[in-house]
């Protein structure tokens, strides 16, 4: 009799907590747009519908993410230290500069179009991959600048533009990957969707700077001047925010502005 009494406390005890991390999980698909920097830590996710989710700089050391749906996702800058991936569906989702192993992701059900932590797209095989499946990404910034804005050209990687003055310059899109732009004057640039990925832009000015969708994942930002930048949907850490001057009146990344 104590047997079966023993058997049918622990058939209740794996139900209640199959259930609460059902409901746990449905809780979270409802708030998936809201788990920016938010502690998931040890969490058992396994299996949870994420897709789409906003994880900027969000922890999640040692979760369990196994088989979860976490397609177009924004992991940027999250910790998956130690966090487990094994059948989960990154197809597209954002990875760059998040902590996480190639170990880890090679045990990833699908990672088509992801944006890897080192600014690589996962192309998948049979897509003119390379042997490992990765590319650099490629932006296709060929177009010729405005007189106006000084350097000739959108592709600028890697260029030395240290104290050049690039007030009001349409650099929308640019390829400035890398560059020396330490002390440069962007105030007013257009800098949409500009890939500034690793770009140094120590004691720049980018006051009142349009860097909408501008990829500034491992740029440089100590002593930058960003009062006023509309920064909505850059790809930057809130670290190298705040080695920032100001960020007085700045629209931040997630939309709100800064006191």
């Amino acid at each position: 009799m104590r047997g079966l009494l023993y058997q049918a406390f622990l058939w209740m005890h794996r139900a209640n907590f199959a259930l609460r991390k059902l409901l746990f999980q449905a809780y979270l698909s409802t708030r998936k747009a809201k788990l920016a920097g938010a502690d998931l830590s040890f969490l058992d996710l396994s299996g949870a519908n994420l897709r789409g989710a906003n994880l900027h700089e969000a922890t999640l050391i040692r979760a369990d993410l196994s088989k979860a749906n976490l397609r177009d996702a924004t992991m940027v800058g999250a910790d998956l230290s130690g966090a487990r991936l094994q059948g989960a569906d990154l197809t597209g989702a954002r990875l760059t500069a998040a902590n996480v192993t190639m170990a880890q992701l090679s045990q990833a059900k699908a990672l088509k179009g992801a944006v890897l932590p080192d600014g690589r797209v996962y192309v998948g095989e049979g897509d003119g991959a390379t042997v490992a499946g990765f590319q650099e990404r490629s932006d296709g910034l060929a177009a010729a600048l405005p007189e106006a804005a000084g350097p000739a050209g959108r592709d600028l990687r890697g260029q030395n533009l240290r104290g050049a003055d690039l007030q009001g310059a349409d650099l929308a899109g640019a390829g400035l990957r890398g560059a020396d732009l330490r002390g440069a004057d962007l105030a007013r640039a257009d800098l949409r969707g500009a890939d500034l990925f690793g770009a140094v832009l120590d004691g720049a000015s980018l006051m009142r700077a349009d860097l909408r969708g501008a990829d500034l994942i491992a740029a440089r930002l100590q002593g930058a001047d960003l009062r006023e930048a509309n920064l909505k949907g850059a790809l930057v850490t809130g670290r190298q925010l705040a080695r920032a001057s100001s960020l007085q009146e700045a629209i931040m990344p997630d939309g709100r502005l800064h006191d």
